[in-house]
Formats: C-alpha cells, sequence, structure tokens
C-alpha cells in the first residue's frame, strides 16, 4: 500500500491497546533507503506547548489509512535520554 504524505501528516496514532497518543504532525524520511524511519505526534489541542512524542518506525506495528498503530510501550526519545541511572529500565 503507498500513502501520500499529506495523509500521513494529520493521521491518528494508538497504540495496540487502543491508547490514543494524538496525530502525526511530522517524520523524516531515512534517506539512505528512501523509508520513514520516524514519526513525531501530538496529543490534543494544547499540546503544542510540549515536545512531540518521538516514534521510531521500528515501533509502528501497522499503517492504515485512517491511523497508525504501534507497540504499547512507545516511549519519547526525550524522556529516554533524560534518564541516567543504572536502576533505571529502558523501553525498547
Amino acid at each position: 500500500m503507498f500513502i501520500k504524505a499529506k495523509k500521513i501528516i494529520g493521521s491518528k496514532v494508538v497504540t495496540q491497546s487502543g491508547q490514543p497518543l494524538g496525530r502525526v504532525v511530522d517524520f523524516e524520511i531515512d534517506t539512505s533507503n528512501q523509508s520513514i524511519a520516524k514519526y513525531y505526534a501530538q496529543g490534543d489541542l494544547f499540546s503544542f506547548l510540549r515536545e512531540p512524542l518521538v516514534i521510531s518506525a521500528n515501533q509502528v506495528v501497522k499503517v492504515k489509512k485512517d491511523k497508525i498503530i504501534v507497540e504499547d510501550t512507545v516511549v519519547s526519545e526525550k524522556i529516554i535520554k533524560k534518564k541516567t541511572t543504572a536502576d533505571v529500565e529502558y523501553a525498547k
């Protein structure tokens, strides 16, 4: 299936369990293999004040016409970078 960029931007992002994470506001393309590397999603109306949720392409379970389904363990890269102690468990 092929989807145009204007359909990806604005797509709903939900977890496998159905939890809404927001909508795609941007994405990055890996030019070496010409594929999407990361999606950026933001939630509600006031989320523009916060950093978008960064979703790696390997966390995407399925891309549908109306939504993108991601693993339940999706965590913002910004949060992972802030955690530096040895006793913290990291999302994979």
